[in-house]
């Protein structure tokens, strides 16, 4: 300590110790234990350097363990690294080590306790930390022949009785819950969360795109869904042979950005090849890696509801993107290693979405063919995109320059494994069959801790990228703001991808994309309206088919107006009221007032009646 500083102290030590506990996402818990017990079995001999998860029963209830190969600890280490912020055999450091993880993550989901038992050289020592009476800490135990409470026992003989191997040296950690009787395999969280049955081999996939090559981490059944033990391999590992396809680009100041393509297996519209013989369901990520561990990581849904933001507005369900940082890119992680901080600054947050028009600019040729392949017929009316467009030019909404440019078609082979679509992603085309309105909305498997599929968050939606996020370029006469690329959903899928099922369209700002959901409810109930005026008619088929077609373009003229009123504000209105403007929700109310439409709809029938009676007509008489 130097002369001219007196070291700051803690006044309150408990309290620190219990708001530095109890404040950790215990989404963290997991990935802190698995993360020692790898550097720990990295101070074996080579061959020997493992991780396995597996089950044990504890008063009766299945407990979830962590064991790993590795230097053993001495009763004293053992005792030392119950300790906050101390590690063993370990340097702390903001770089490194935050001496602290393991135990802050994994105490709020486990005050009954945590069990650590260490061989060092042919004897057990066993510590437990847990929490009693509102205080963390070492259970103290009574041992027999022995005066007193103690904090470390020695274990050697119960390890034996347990068949335990004592030829090695091991540590193992054992999470036995809030509760006795809670089987922390299948209720990590105590119920809150609940999670799947998978948990374990699926929360590791998320956090460690790359292991160590020297390390087997082992899950056993009971930590798995498989009925024999299983190895795991994590993503990098996996991209040689586990994925249909793959390619790592150069992004420039070291930064890589692996494009993944995961196709279903033959024959099947769920399972991939990446999903064979995985013990969890693989879902399109996407996500940001550090020192080979996964940060922001937008998952399943998540991920489809971003994915036009990144240039993937279709197949994200197969299609995962990683942008990887050099190991000496300036960011830290946070201290509970939630998500990355810049080093400098202010030291904010780093997000997935601050990189998408670099994952966009970027994608690889194949890739593009491959979501060009899979985008929907759009079949906007040529009318409505140019009516759009010259009303922008009419209110003078100035071109905006965005950080992601939406795709576009391109001359490309068709890609291995997608189902080719030949036609446009916009433009004219006959109407569809109603029988597409009609299809049941599918249950999506739901990521656990977030809203359900289709539905948006209590309370206000999160504004979109505000004005100031965009290069608003002074209109000259032809320098407006062109038409909104607009992108007809008619498959319950992709409607839930894009978070809009109880929604009439959603609008991306980044690519000036608007999807809309041609599965909404206001339009089966104008088509329904004018099937009823025009019961009279004899060619109920002509009827049918255009009030469908007049539902769908009238609904997309409504909620296209909406937008475009909203666009023209941009100059006059602050940033935090564009969000509501240009929200699911105002689109959805423009959606709603089909009445409004009526009178054009009847009129354009009754023109498609008496052109389909004068076809009849002339076929009849030989015209």
């Amino acid at each position: 300590m130097s002369s001219q500083i007196t070291q700051l102290r803690v006044g309150d030590e408990s309290f620190l110790v219990a708001s530095m506990i109890d404040r950790c996402p215990r989404s963290m818990m997991l990935r802190e234990l698995v993360r020692n017990a790898i550097e720990a079995a990295q101070t074996a001999p080579d061959g020997e350097r493992r991780v396995e998860l597996s089950g044990i029963v504890v008063d009766d209830a299945p407990k979830l363990a962590i064991w790993n190969s590795g230097r053993g600890m001495t009763a004293d280490e053992l005792f030392r690294m119950c300790d906050i912020a101390s590690s063993i055999r370990k340097q702390n450091s903001l770089e490194q080590n935050f001496g602290m993880g393991a135990k802050v993550a994994s105490l709020p989901s486990n005050r009954i306790g945590m069990r650590y038992r260490s061989c060092r050289e042919g004897r057990v020592f066993e510590v437990m930390i847990g929490q009693r009476d509102g205080v963390y800490g070492r259970v103290r135990r009574a041992v027999d022949g022995l005066d007193g409470w103690h904090d470390v026992v020695d274990a050697t003989l119960v390890a034996q009785a347990e068949g335990r191997n004592l030829g090695q040296d091991w540590t193992e950690v054992v999470l036995l819950g809030n509760r006795t009787d809670q089987d922390t395999l299948a209720d990590p969280y105590d119920g809150a969360p609940h999670m799947p049955a998978y948990w374990v081999a699926e929360e590791l996939a998320k956090k460690f795109f790359r292991l160590p090559p020297d390390v087997e981490v082992i899950l056993h059944p009971g930590a798995t869904t498989s009925p024999a033990s299983f190895r795991f391999r994590s993503i990098a590992e996996r991209l040689g042979a586990g994925y249909d396809r793959h390619e790592s680009v150069d992004a420039g100041d070291g930064i890589v950005v692996h494009y993944i393509f995961d196709a279903f297996l033959p024959g099947s519209g769920t399972d991939t090849l990446a999903g064979v013989g995985m013990p969890y369901f693989v879902h399109g990520a996407a996500g940001l890696v550090f020192k080979d561990e996964v940060y922001d990581l937008a998952w399943n849904q998540e991920w489809l509801h971003l994915g036009p933001v990144f240039g993937i507005p279709f197949c994200g369900r197969n299609i995962s993107v990683f942008v990887e940082f050099p190991h000496d890119f300036p960011v830290l992680p946070d201290g509970y290693r939630q998500f990355l901080r810049r080093r400098d600054g202010l030291q904010q947050q780093v997000s997935l979405r601050a990189y998408a028009t670099l994952v966009a600019a970027h994608r690889p040729a194949w890739l593009v063919a491959l979501i060009e392949q899979h985008a929907p017929d759009s079949a906007v009316s040529a009318e409505i995109a140019a009516a759009l467009a010259q009303l922008l030019r009419d209110l003078r909404v100035p071109r905006r320059s965005r950080p992601v440019s939406r795709p576009t078609n391109l001359e490309a082979p068709p890609v291995a494994g997608a189902t080719e679509v030949t036609a446009p992603v916009s433009g004219p085309s006959p109407p569809v069959d109603a029988a597409t309105t009609d299809q049941p909305e599918p249950d999506v498997p739901e990521p656990d801790g977030q809203e359900p599929v289709g539905q948006e968050p209590d309370g206000p939606e999160a504004a979109p990228p505000v004005a100031e996020e965009y290069e608003e370029v002074e209109p000259d006469e032809d320098d407006f703001e062109s038409a909104p690329q607009i992108v007809m959903l008619r498959e319950p899928l992709e409607v839930a991808a894009r978070g809009i099922v109880a929604r009439g369209a959603r609008y991306y700002p980044e690519t000036h994309q608007l999807f809309v959901n041609c599965l909404y409810e206001a339009i089966p109930a104008m088509q329904s309206s004018l099937e009823r005026e025009f019961a009279w008619a004899e060619d109920q088929e002509t009827v049918r088919r255009h009030a469908l077609h007049s539902a769908e373009q009238s609904l997309v003229e409504r909620v296209g107006r909406m937008l475009v009123f909203a666009l023209s504000k941009h100059a006059t209105w602050a940033g935090w009221e564009m969000g509501p403007a240009l929200s699911t929700q105002a689109l959805t109310l423009a959606a709603d007032d089909h009445h409004q439409s009526l009178p054009g709809a009847r009129a354009g029938l009754r023109a498609a009646l008496r052109l389909r009676q004068l076809t009849v007509a002339d076929t009849r008489t030989g015209l």
